[in-house]
């Protein structure tokens, strides 16, 4: 299956600094502690490794309210569906979730075949918009947006809550805010005949 490959790639040997480990774990890059940037190793690259000195265990129940909602928003189909969507049950959000550098940056990694929802099979970055990151992650998500008529493209405020989603081959791409906090994710949907994923 296409996630479960993805996931072999993030698995914890691959994140997490092992001394001793063969030289194929040390040809995989140490992941970025910038949001944008860290996004682009795991979620788009597949694979980063995470050392213990700059990843902790989080869970989704210590994060603040903004930051459940900017998850909740992420995993809407429209932007009228977004501003509705409700803070997700922590049961929809089983993903292994990483506090990065110990600030207010978390990786989730996707937890496949759970049967919980798009998040759980999703890789996600969220953190609190600062400087022009918002600006780098809506370029993943919107490459070409200088080319589409201002009164068409989407709102560009991360201090509101706004919601901007594209598709590129099988990925979802979405980018999502809410009070300050900023959610980019990435989803590739199981192949609807189990056959074809292998």
């Amino acid at each position: 299956m296409q996630v479960d490959r993805l996931l072999a790639r993030l698995i914890l040997p691959a994140l997490v600094a092992v001394p001793g480990v063969a030289s194929a774990q040390e040809a995989v890059a140490t992941a970025p502690t910038e949001p944008v940037e860290l996004f682009r190793a795991v979620c788009m690259g597949g694979a980063a490794r995470l050392t213990r000195g700059m990843a902790e265990p989080a869970t989704y129940a210590t994060l603040p309210l903004p930051a459940q909602r900017a998850i909740g928003e992420s995993a809407a189909a429209t932007a009228a569906d977004a501003l509705k969507a409700p803070v997700p049950a922590a049961a929809t959000v089983p993903n292994t979730i990483y506090r990065i550098a110990g600030g207010n940056t978390y990786l989730f990694v996707p937890k496949a075949g759970t049967s919980t929802g798009q998040i759980a099979e999703s890789c996600m970055v969220l953190w609190i918009a600062s400087g022009d990151d918002y600006l780098a992650a809506r370029k993943i998500v919107l490459p070409n947006e200088e080319r589409v008529p201002l009164y068409v493209r989407p709102e560009s405020k991360p201090d509101r809550a706004t919601f901007v989603n594209a598709s590129f081959g099988t990925t979802q791409y979405t980018l999502t805010t809410f009070g300050g906090w900023i959610a980019l994710r990435s989803y590739t949907p199981p192949p609807s005949d189990p056959e074809k994923a292998n």
